[in-house]
């Protein structure tokens, strides 16, 4: 798991309230949708004290069964892309926003978003605010199969902000 530091949420100032700090955690794996989830945790913590905790998420499929050689071939993928995001994620923010750190958690996309949630809740205090922000699913199989956003909202005690695809134009 690596992180990158950015900033640090409870340096908003000393007269801070917790009740008043907004801590985002922003699930974003590489995707438009994801970016979108991004753009939409910047949004929020606009003109406000608090901090945007990027969370990617390196998920194996449950039950998939792999030789040695297979699983070092998919922990340097998840490495790669890992790079890839966090290097996107910081030309995004470069000269937007500051206030914001880079983790990544391997495991189950919406479990570890909810165990960040519940990392950060647990650092501030219940007094301060927990938002997850996550993409709408892109795929019509995670219709079917089930998708984080779901998940999330079946299992999170944080309010959730699911951002929704992006309209397609008709011809």
């Amino acid at each position: 798991m690596t992180a990158e530091r950015r900033s640090d949420p409870a340096a908003d100032g000393p007269s801070m309230n917790d009740s008043d700090r907004l801590l985002v955690v922003a699930g974003v794996d590489g995707s438009e949708s994801g970016y979108r989830a991004l753009g939409a945790a910047t949004n929020l913590i606009k003109g406000r004290p608090g901090a945007i905790e990027v969370v990617f998420v390196a998920h194996i499929p449950a039950g998939m069964e792999m030789s040695a050689d297979a699983q070092y071939e998919m922990s340097q993928g998840f490495d790669d892309a890992e790079r890839e995001v966090s290097d996107a994620i910081r030309d995004r923010m470069q000269g937007v926003e500051q206030r914001w750190n880079f983790r990544r958690r391997d495991g189950m996309v919406a479990h570890e978003l909810i165990a960040v949630a519940d990392e950060l809740h647990r650092d501030y205090g219940s007094d301060s605010n927990v938002v997850i922000v996550v993409g709408g699913a892109e795929h019509a199989y995670h219709h079917i199969l089930g998708s984080v956003p779901v998940a999330l909202v079946r299992h999170a005690t944080y309010p959730i902000l699911v951002m929704p695809l992006a309209a397609q134009s008709n011809p």
